[in-house]
């Protein structure tokens, strides 16, 4: 297989994953820094649940491991095209610096690796759930998809890819997001927390309550939460709370004991690169746009 060849393959095998997405090969944009036009392997440009995003592909065809330089050259372009996400592909593998710099980066544009040969597993990796006016654009953690059909309460669910939901659930490490919203009848976090651990004390006989440090971000304050018992088995309970003005933003995470190191670091992964956003509305209460 050609550098060319290897690129066709990619463009056709997304544009069986998003067929309602404008999926472009080989085409150029002006960089809004660089103001210059940019080459881009694949432009992947078009709405997921409803809103627009841009999403640039960048397929390596080395005889090498992708490294850390190639990742932060990328996270530049993504920054200079002005992506909502990055998804580099490689042939040959990578270095663990070039996938930790992918991984752990904070900024506000997501960078995913990908392996040529894991392509065929690559679905379900973006949703934007939302409630009322207040929404988020989330992604799964590497080798987790994300399942935004909703049900029992909550909004998104994250789980390992190849199972489904409720293989995952019963079997695995499972994990969704909720929204609740300010109001009297639950204003502020305290009241929010109160109200699920005098739960989980009706539920379960003498649960184990902690609060935990986690991962800090600068437009919210971040409380992780876990709960243990007895009735729970080899199962434990993880949950971080994102408090906003308006909603608090709760994930919780029920993993396997041991999945706990593993799976806790995917959750606060999720809470890092969560983008909280502001959902715009028509008369009929149909989301038409998001607003970051």
């Amino acid at each position: 297989m050609s550098w060319k060849e290897y690129e066709i393959y990619i463009t056709r095998h997304l544009q069986r994953l998003f067929p309602e997405t404008d999926i472009q090969h080989n085409v150029r944009r002006e960089g809004l820094i660089s103001k210059t036009k940019r080459q881009i392997d694949i432009l992947i440009e078009g709405r997921v649940a409803g809103f627009d995003l841009k999403i640039i592909v960048d397929c390596k065809y080395f005889n090498k491991k992708v490294d850390v330089k190639d990742v932060e050259s990328f996270l530049s372009f993504l920054q200079d095209l002005k992506a909502s996400k990055g998804i580099l592909i490689t042939n040959n593998g990578y270095s663990e610096a070039a996938y930790n710099r992918a991984t752990y980066d904070t900024q506000d544009i997501e960078l995913r690796i990908i392996d040529f040969g894991d392509l065929e597993n690559f679905q379900g990796f973006l949703a934007i759930p939302y409630s009322k006016s207040e929404c988020a654009i989330v992604s799964a953690p590497p080798g987790w998809i994300v399942d935004a059909s909703g049900g029992n309460g909550y909004v998104a669910s994250f789980y390992p890819a190849g199972l489904s939901q409720d293989e995952a659930f019963h079997t695995s490490s499972f994990l969704y997001l909720a929204f609740s919203h300010k109001d009297k009848d639950c204003p502020d976090l305290p009241d929010l927390l109160t109200k699920q651990n005098d739960g989980a004390r009706k539920h379960y006989k003498n649960p184990k309550i902690e609060h935990l440090d986690t991962v800090q971000r600068e437009d919210c304050s971040l409380t992780l939460r876990v709960i243990d018992t007895v009735e729970m088995g080899d199962t434990i309970e993880y949950s971080i709370f994102l408090d906003y003005p308006n909603v608090i933003l709760y994930m919780t995470l029920l993993t396997k004991r041991v999945e706990e190191k593993k799976s806790l670091r995917k959750l606060e992964w999720i809470a890092e690169k969560l983008i909280k956003g502001n959902v715009i509305l028509d008369r009929s209460k149909r989301p038409i746009n998001v607003q970051l």
